[in-house]
């Protein structure tokens, strides 16, 4: 594909009077990377340069607090004083030397600030309990009325720090959102009943920050226009209603967003399937007379046919833009096979929201460490061997033959990908696919020579004379201690997933963590009657809250049953004897046992080989079974020492 087939995407625009080389944005997305007051780092330029110079036409920041008392995150960009704006300023300088635009989104935590975190209560328009349980303070109207103002002077300093102009964070359940949801706001004076008093906190942010930088500083809002699983929520009729208010007030572009809780969570703001959200802006753009923003899991040519079809005018590209800052270039360039691609794993979100850590992602380990990362060539060639082509063994391949050195990687198999082949396979997991195809394709641009089928013994390493050595053979299926678990209805779960093994109708796994639960997944939506035993409280409790209740939901929906605290005692020829957490014991029918207990490490041919060559690393599940993003991690780690 060439730029040609993509001249809407690449086409200039403006939002107000910023014009914009392309109609590309990167949306706000947290990363913790600023100091413990807000105050930007190092680290926190280099990231978003990164973007900057691979292409994106606006940068939009993660949420930036006009206010301390608004706070959600402890590392999150702040502009509540003067102080922020010399830091600040050295972005902005960074960003525009690419010819890219910036600008924050300003933002107030509402009703899901945490106490713990920002030493500051929770707020709302009324005491309606937000997502952590917290019950919010109502605000008093002079109490709202500053809040008002911390946003025109967060504006205002914004523009001193020459930012192209500002975001209004209108969405997703935080302070300005609940305002306008009938879930959230029972207020009975003029910010609550009618759509328009709840509005009227939102439209007196936009005259503030009107009154603080001008009829002609870029300002648009981000908002909710559906609300799912949410009594009373925002809906699309509403917020048809409520765009053309708050364009009168002074917003000049419309982000289109929803939210979702409960089941609905997988609906927005990080939508489950590509383009869900474009049916929502299609219905905005009828109201509009501003710009319209959209998001949600938008690859090339979905964003290219909404830009066509006049359904957006521009499209917000996030996650894919983590796992590789140069896709708007590679884009432009027709080089679309060279995108190193976004899984849709979450994990550089809920790394946030639930791990309280920096964002990284799965694919790509240059993430927050971009300066430290950077690929250079090595100062001396080295013969380097591979035992593994895993996603660390291919990973540490490209990175070693992009730096010089000859490298040759041994696959046993008869083609590349080791676990990831068979991670693929359950529902949702169809988008590691591509990641496979990448890394197969860029080892082999980079020079590395691959022998599949070659299973990498001692002497054949040895017979290589390398340099260096990089184990990366993956892990090993755990075989239970559990009598008959050697019986011939007895599989693993790869084995499951691969098709080896014939599987017959009553199945049980043994082992409920992700893969266990993944497995049962496939297997169910095959048509097979499935129990999943697991010895902890909690099923997939190896996994993040949000995709993990995607899976649960998904193995609640299709009748698998799930026996948690539960001890498999005995397998026999069409049956598991079981004890569940409380209660007798009880054998359970099974033509078909899988077990997913885990893996242990391949260290083997680490072990013979340490000591008898010059160079030698153990890295991905040879190492420590783990995930994806450990693999890709050390992969690239190692690559980079070599």
């Amino acid at each position: 594909m060439t730029r040609l087939q993509f001249t809407k995407l690449f086409e200039p625009t403006q939002i107000g009077k910023m014009r914009l080389k392309n109609r590309i944005v990167m949306p706000p997305m947290g990363t913790n990377y600023t100091t413990n007051r807000g105050y930007v780092t190092q680290r926190f330029i280099d990231y978003h340069e990164a973007r900057a110079k691979g292409g994106v036409g606006l940068i939009i920041l993660e949420i930036t607090a006009p206010c301390s008392e608004g706070k959600l995150i402890s590392h999150q960009v702040t502009i509540a004083d003067d102080s922020y704006i010399p830091e600040l300023r050295q972005l902005t300088e960074v960003i525009h030397k690419y010819g890219a635009r910036v600008a924050p989104q300003l933002h107030h935590g509402g009703r899901q600030i945490n106490e713990d975190v920002s030493g500051h209560q929770p707020v709302g328009p009324s005491p309606i309990p937000g997502p952590s349980g917290e019950t919010p303070r109502e605000l008093t109207v002079d109490e709202i009325a500053e809040i008002v103002q911390q946003f025109g002077a967060g504006a205002r300093r914004a523009k001193e720090a020459g930012f192209d102009g500002v975001e209004v964070h209108g969405a997703h359940q935080y302070l300005i959102s609940s305002f306008l949801s009938s879930a959230t706001n029972m207020r009975k004076d003029r910010y609550g009943g009618t759509l328009e008093n709840k509005a009227r906190f939102l439209i007196e942010i936009l005259q503030s920050i009107r009154k603080e930088v001008g009829p002609d500083y870029p300002v648009w809002v981000r908002l909710n226009v559906q609300e799912y699983g949410m009594v009373n929520g925002i809906t699309i009729e509403e917020s048809k209603r409520l765009v053309p208010l708050i364009i009168e007030a002074g917003a000049q572009a419309i982000s289109v967003s929803a939210y979702g809780i409960g089941s609905y969570v997988m609906r927005g703001p990080s939508p489950d399937l590509p383009g869900s959200f474009v049916p929502l802006a299609e219905e905005i753009k009828k109201v509009s007379s501003v710009p319209v923003i959209v998001a949600g899991r938008l690859d090339a040519e979905i964003a290219e046919q909404v830009l066509e079809e006049g359904k957006a005018d521009l499209v917000a590209i996030g996650r894919r833009l983590i796992a590789d800052p140069e896709w708007p270039n590679k884009v432009a360039e027709g080089r679309l096979d060279e995108i190193n691609p976004c899984i849709g794993c979450l994990e550089c979100l809920q790394r946030l929201m639930f791990a309280g850590s920096d964002t990284a992602c799965a694919v790509n380990a240059t993430v927050g460490r971009e300066r430290e990362c950077r690929i250079q060539p090595a100062g001396k060639v080295k013969k380097v061997v591979i035992a593994g082509g895993g996603p660390a063994g291919m990973e540490a391949a490209r990175v070693a033959a992009l730096r010089g050195h000859q490298v040759v990687l041994f696959e046993k198999e008869s083609k590349l990908g080791g676990q990831l082949n068979v991670a693929t396979i359950p529902p949702h997991k169809g988008e590691i696919l591509p990641l496979i195809n990448y890394l197969v394709s860029q080892i082999e641009k980079a020079g590395v020579e691959t022998r599949l089928g070659a299973e990498a013994t001692p002497e054949l390493v040895m017979e290589s004379s390398p340099d260096a050595v990089v184990i990366a053979a993956g892990g090993i299926p755990i075989i239970p201690d559990i009598p008959g678990a050697d019986r011939p209805n007895v599989i693993t779960a790869s084995q499951a997933l691969s098709g080896e093994a014939d599987i017959r109708q009553n199945v049980v796994v043994i082992g409920g963590g992700m893969v266990g639960c993944e497995t049962a997944h496939f297997l169910a939506e095959k048509g097979k009657r499935v129990t999943v035993i697991e010895m902890l409280r909690k099923m997939a409790a190896d996994m993040f809250p949000i995709v993990r209740r995607r899976l649960i939901d998904g193995l609640r929906e299709k009748k698998v049953v799930m026996l948690t605290g539960a001890t498999c005692e005995a397998i026999t020829e069409g049956s598991v004897m079981v004890t569940p957490a409380e209660g007798q014991k009880q054998r359970i029918q099974a033509d078909t046992i899988i077990l997913a207990v885990g893996y242990k490490a391949n260290d083997d041919l680490f072990k013979t080989l340490e000591g008898k060559v010059p160079e030698i690393y153990c890295i991905g599940d040879s190492s420590e079974p783990r995930r994806i993003i450990d693999a890709i991690n050390e992969g690239y780690r190692v690559g980079l020492s070599l």
